[in-house]
Order: C-alpha cells, then sequence, then structure tokens
C-alpha cells in the first residue's frame, strides 16, 4: 500500500495535454459505472459529463463502444445531458480546467486555489478530481463509497457543542482494476487533520493506516509539514511502518533518513525552499548534494522546483 502525502490532495500526479485531459474526463463515467452516482450529486455531475464524447456515433465494428453507448449509465447520463444547456455544459468545463490547471502546469496543487476551485456548482470535493485522474491512467473505477472508520465518534461529535475536531474526518473508498482486468485495488482517501492534537479526536487512525504493510510512503509538494513537531505522530508512523520513502525535500527531513535502518539515494538538484517556505531549509540535505559529483540528472518535475529540470527526489528504503 502507498501512503501518500500532499497538502492539498492526496494522489500522484501526471502531465497531460489539454486535448488528451479533455477526452480522458468526457470518458471517466463509462469507468465509473452507475455505482459512483450514488456517492452524491457533485460525483453524478463528474460522471455525467462522460457521455457527451461517447454520444457520437461510433465507428461500426469497435468494440469498445458498442460496449459502451449499452451501458445502463450511458442513458441515465444522456438524460441529465438533455436537462442541461450548452452554457451550463460549458461553465462545467471551465471549472475542471481550472482545477487541473496548477497539477498540469506546475505537477502539484495550490491549496488557496483548491478551496475555490473543488466548490463550484459543478465541482464539488476532491473525488471528480481523484476519478478523473484515474481514468487518464487507463484504470478502471468499479465501485466508489464513502467510509466512515468510526461511525460511534462521528455520531458523537456531531452531537456535541463543545469538545469536537475543527473538522470531522471524511473518507472515501475506490475500488479499482488495470483496463487490461488486473485483480481489484484499494484507494482511500480521508480529509483529516494530521497533526498531533488534531489526531487526539481519532486516536485509532494513525494505528489503522500503519496496519497496511508492506508500505511505501510518497511524500510530495507537503509544505514541509512533517518538519514542524506538531505532526511528529505521523512522521514517526511512516518512519516506523514505510519500507520505502519517496519524497522531495518537503517531507519528512533528511537527518531522520541518515539514521539506521535507511539508505538513501539522491537524484536531481537541490534548491532552498521556496519563497514563505524559508523554514524548510535543510543544510544537511544541501551538502549531500553537493558532495555527489555525478548526481543522476532528474528528468521530470516533481515538487515546487518544477521549471526546467530543477527537481529534487529522496529514495529512501530499509
Amino acid at each position: 500500500m502507498y501512503f501518500v502525502g500532499h497538502r492539498s490532495l492526496a494522489l500522484v500526479a501526471i502531465k497531460a495535454s489539454s486535448v488528451s485531459f479533455v477526452a480522458a474526463f468526457l470518458v471517466v463515467a463509462a469507468l465509473v459505472g452507475s455505482a459512483a452516482a450514488q456517492t452524491g450529486e457533485f460525483n453524478r455531475r463528474a460522471t455525467a459529463t462522460a457521455q457527451i464524447l461517447a454520444g457520437i456515433t461510433p465507428t461500426a465494428g469497435d468494440p469498445n463502444l458498442d460496449r459502451l453507448v449499452k451501458l445502463e449509465v450511458f442513458a441515465e447520463h444522456q438524460k441529465w445531458m438533455a436537462a442541461h444547456s450548452q452554457v451550463e455544459f460549458g461553465r462545467l468545463l471551465h471549472d475542471v480546467r481550472s482545477a487541473f490547471h496548477d497539477i498540469f502546469e506546475r505537477n502539484y496543487f495550490i491549496t488557496d486555489y483548491m478551496n475555490k476551485q473543488l466548490t463550484t456548482p459543478w465541482i464539488r470535493g476532491t473525488v471528480p478530481i481523484m476519478a478523473t485522474m484515474m481514468a487518464l491512467m487507463n484504470l478502471r473505477i468499479v465501485r466508489i463509497e464513502p467510509i466512515d472508520l468510526y461511525p460511534e465518534l462521528t455520531n458523537t461529535y456531531e452531537a456535541m457543542e463543545a469538545k469536537r475536531p475543527r473538522r470531522l474526518m471524511r473518507g472515501v473508498r475506490m475500488d479499482f482494476s488495470s483496463a487490461n482486468g488486473e485483480p481489484l485495488h484499494q484507494l482511500y482517501y480521508f480529509s483529516v487533520d494530521a497533526a498531533d492534537k488534531a489526531l487526539e479526536f481519532y486516536p485509532g487512525f494513525l494505528d489503522w493506516v500503519a496496519q497496511h504493510r508492506p508500505a511505501s510512503a510518497l511524500l510530495k509538494s507537503a509544505s514541509y509539514l512533517l518538519h514542524d513537531n506538531q505532526f511528529e505522530k505521523t512522521r514517526a508512523m511512516i518512519l516506523s511502518s514505510a519500507d520505502f520513502v519517496i519524497q522531495d525535500d518537503t517531507g519528512i527531513p533528511y537527518r531522520f533518513l541518515q539514521q539506521s535502518p535507511w539508505q538513501v539515494r539522491l537524484y536531481g538538484r537541490y534548491h532552498k525552499p521556496i519563497k514563505g517556505l524559508r523554514y524548510g531549509y535543510q543544510s544537511d540535505l544541501e551538502s549531500a548534494y553537493k558532495a555527489k559529483t555525478d548526481m543522476p540528472e532528474l528528468p521530470f518535475p516533481f515538487g515546487y522546483h518544477w521549471r526546467g529540470k530543477q527537481s529534487g527526489l529522496i529514495i529512501a528504503n530499509r
């Protein structure tokens, strides 16, 4: 299993052209199926638009398109499209392009922008974003459903007026497989404050995460949160449970990975943190990069230094 860490959104980002992105977004509903429609109106809207491309008369003899137009969900989404104007559909596509602008250009999301981008009349929350990204990766989504690890706590906190978390934990589980029909995989996404103080409201959560082993942890564009002792419990869980840590310099501080039993490989370049995040500077990591004269170049952007092969990558394993 992967533990994925991102300040804004937990997912692995890929690059795509605007043409391929639009095409993939338009066919995502056929991959998700009717199960996704049961998870909320925002999912119905995100997937319903998929059928506009499928509505084009398919080339005769194409089994994939024949299968697509025969799905029950196809007829359901055609009804949705018939009930909305071209202006409304244009607004939806505008919101989609806006939500994906930064990830496609920079390879990371910007939290402050996402607060607006994911609360439009047409896109609500992260599930439509993750579903679209999975479609771009040619994955087949079988099921999307809400998940509550602690229903008793949820009921208690919802009823309380005094001591309760600022934000209740919300979760979703997505079952998916590759296009060639491999066994199902699960993606869990939780909206939760991972600061030590906030996790006191959900004392078993980190143990639940840690039980999924063997595990690899991916930490990217994480605003150096794990450098802060307010996130000590989350950092300790990753260090004790993961077999691999793949990250940029915003993840776990380099000094922790220099200790036994970790072995570290460095790629690309080290640059001091961007403006506003200067507190994440690591002199020991900068020295480690300078000491290695034959540093392998990183041929893709990864993290905040995304322009012109300026990114760095850290891979640590036990």
